[in-house]
């Protein structure tokens, strides 16, 4: 049973992290939302603007939605946990995977984007935005390590 609370404890500690990723996505949000106005006018004139303008929004969208999962996620497992709760045990062994799925799959969508980019000179905003999404990548593995860690005390525990 103890493990079981030290899952609970590792859920809180992921709620940190992932409070922490959620305010890097929303700076990263906030620089791409600068250049909107622009970057639509553009879409107007180019199929690969509009293009790369759903993408870029596409890829904000699975990155914030895999933090607010796991945020979500985290919160509810701890609350359960520590509550004692009868869908403690439900939620400990669903809730790791789905979040390590839907992790790994913003990780890989954001990744395909934003790998190619490359900063653009008197355009800070784009630029920041650019490093924001590295950052939310790279904080995107300790988060989906996290899960697993949280899965594997429930499951030893189980």
């Amino acid at each position: 049973m103890w493990r079981f609370f030290l899952a609970a404890a590792s859920a809180l500690a992921l709620t940190a992290l992932t409070l922490y990723t959620a305010q890097k996505s929303y700076l990263a949000i906030v620089n791409l939302l600068k250049y909107e106005e622009r970057s639509e006018k553009a879409a107007k004139h180019s199929d690969t603007a509009a293009r790369e303008l759903y993408k870029s929004k596409a890829t904000q969208a699975s990155s914030a939605a895999a933090i607010a999962l796991s945020l979500v996620s985290s919160l509810a497992l701890s609350s359960a946990v520590l509550l004692g709760s009868p869908s403690a045990s439900t939620s400990a062994y669903v809730l790791p995977p789905v979040n390590i799925v839907a992790i790994a799959a913003a990780f890989i969508h954001n990744q395909n984007f934003w790998k190619a980019k490359a900063k653009v000179p008197f355009v800070g905003g784009f630029n920041e935005a650019i490093q924001k999404s590295k950052e939310i990548r790279q904080l995107m593995v300790p988060m989906a390590l996290g899960w697993g860690l949280v899965g594997l005390l429930c499951w030893i525990d189980g």
